[in-house]
């Protein structure tokens, strides 16, 4: 895979980490087969046992984590929509409230997250592993 190749010629500094299907790694302490699908460099963090390469994932993820805590925080109430009971100025309130939380997952996205040459590991194309033993296919 040259691309791969390059990515890590040109970001030497960069560390290398393998984003594994969870089809492919599901019995613990066994060596499975799987195929590199993509490479790229991507920012990874970690919250709780589960990483995340999609900045808004983690920010979803810590936010459902802590959205409690971050609610009373920043007197954000998620129900509020632009439409029934609420005022205008309920609204605006919100809608401000809500800005403060998005820079604040901002931050904690930039904190938790760090850039890194991510390899995606797929469930192998069996094509692959065929064998032509005496005009029989076999797969290994």
């Amino acid at each position: 895979m040259p691309e791969l190749i390059k990515l890590i010629t040109e970001n030497p500094d960069l560390p290398i980490v393998a984003m594994v299907d969870g089809e492919i790694v599901e019995d613990p302490g066994m060596m499975w087969l799987g195929s590199i699908t993509n490479a790229l460099i991507s920012d990874i963090g970690l919250i709780g046992e589960r990483y995340y390469d999609d900045r808004e994932d983690f920010k979803d993820a810590y936010y459902c984590k802590h959205d409690e805590e971050l609610d009373q925080r920043f007197n954000y109430k998620p129900c509020i929509g632009t439409w029934g009971k609420y005022t205008d100025e309920v609204i605006k309130a919100n809608d401000e409230a809500e800005k403060m939380l998005e820079a604040f997952l901002d931050a904690k996205a930039d904190e938790y997250m760090r850039k890194a040459i991510v390899i995606y590991v797929r469930e192998p194309d069996s094509k692959i592993l065929r064998r032509q033993i005496n005009g029989r296919t076999y797969l290994w």
